[in-house]
């Protein structure tokens, strides 16, 4: 198939309850869609979930569309045959994993079928407002994530006392500092999943392993290959969260996925606040993980989405179906 036309959206929403983490407060989501018109007649698509600004990756979404309209300009109008040919057509984006992982959404969809699967469902919660607290009485997700806070002791007591049973994870973003050893301490007693990047620095984890305390998650730090192997065989790591997005793709993360599990760790796949499109493929990745992972149903953080039935809640399982881009959702920008 030849590649012979780009097209570049956006589309924003508001969260239904805003984003609260120890880095950045968010109030709406923008995110950038690309369109790709190839010589069968058809148009595929994929999403970044890349940021307005680089508060949590350095590409930012204006760094994503330009690298995108360079890179459809150095290879418009050539063939792709299979996706080792469009690998090695993205070689050239070594350096902007967003990029090349919105790319590959789109062109991975050409050369494999999208089925429809179910994923057990992991909620996250950004703050413990009632609001906050009765969606999950209403969704029953089999994990929460919560966001690490200065009440984190409180807000876990809060999770264990509704009326569900569900397993929790914790998100720190690198924020803890020394003095909050004491708190660690006392989680250990209430059965944590995992935590999520507790410190900035890899080298203060030699005095949290003296203690009996929950499993550390690489999250943050998960960017490579070799950051990802070294943080298992140097550092004990037993979770490691797969992010597609920062890792250049969906065809990096099954590669990875693998080679975790070759190295004893567990698997978690990450998701970014997505719209439908990416998180179809974010759960199509769930499917491998070995912990309930970032998949929630639709409606979860937005009340409109570029993709209808981006996700329905059964139980405690979310089914998803191929998705179909509402193009007339969006905003052309290119």
């Amino acid at each position: 198939m030849k590649l012979l036309k780009l097209e570049l959206y956006e589309y924003e929403q508001e969260f239904k309850h805003p984003i609260k983490t120890p880095k950045i407060n968010l109030d709406y989501r923008k995110s950038l869609f690309i369109g790709l018109y190839m010589s069968n007649g058809n148009w595929y698509f994929g999403e970044s979930n890349a940021f307005e600004t680089n508060w949590y990756a350095n590409e930012t979404i204006e760094d994503v569309k330009g690298k995108a309209i360079q890179w459809f300009e150095l290879n418009h109008n050539k063939d792709f045959y299979d996706l080792k040919s469009v690998q090695k057509a993205l070689n050239m984006l070594e350096q902007y994993p967003a990029t090349r992982s919105m790319l590959v959404m789109a062109f991975y969809q050409m050369f494999n079928q999208l089925n429809t699967f179910n994923v057990p469902y992991g909620a996250t919660i950004s703050g413990m407002s009632e609001a906050n607290l009765k969606q999950l009485i209403d969704t029953k997700p089999q994990r929460v994530k919560l966001k690490w806070s200065d009440n984190i002791l409180e807000d876990v007591q809060k999770i264990q006392n509704l009326p569900i049973n569900l397993q929790i994870a914790i998100d720190a973003n690198e924020s803890l500092t020394d003095n909050e050893q004491n708190k660690l301490a006392r989680l250990s007693e209430e059965n944590i999943l995992y935590i999520e990047e507790p410190f900035y620095s890899m080298e203060k984890l030699q005095n949290y392993y003296a203690s009996n305390l929950p499993p550390i998650a690489l999250d943050e730090k998960a960017s490579s290959e070799k950051n990802i192997i070294s943080a298992i065989k140097d550092f004990n790591i037993k979770v490691i969260i797969i992010k597609p997005f920062r890792l250049g793709g969906i065809d990096r993360a099954l590669y990875l996925i693998q080679l975790i599990r070759e190295l004893g760790a567990k698997v978690v796949i990450g998701g970014m606040y997505e719209f439908g499109l990416s998180r179809y493929f974010t759960a199509m990745l769930a499917q491998y993980a070995d912990y309930p992972s970032d998949i929630t149903p639709e409606g979860y953080y937005f009340n409109q989405d570029i993709v209808a039935n981006s996700g329905i809640l059964k139980g405690g399982s979310i089914e998803f179906e191929p998705p179909n881009v509402l193009v007339s959702n969006m905003k052309r920008i290119y």
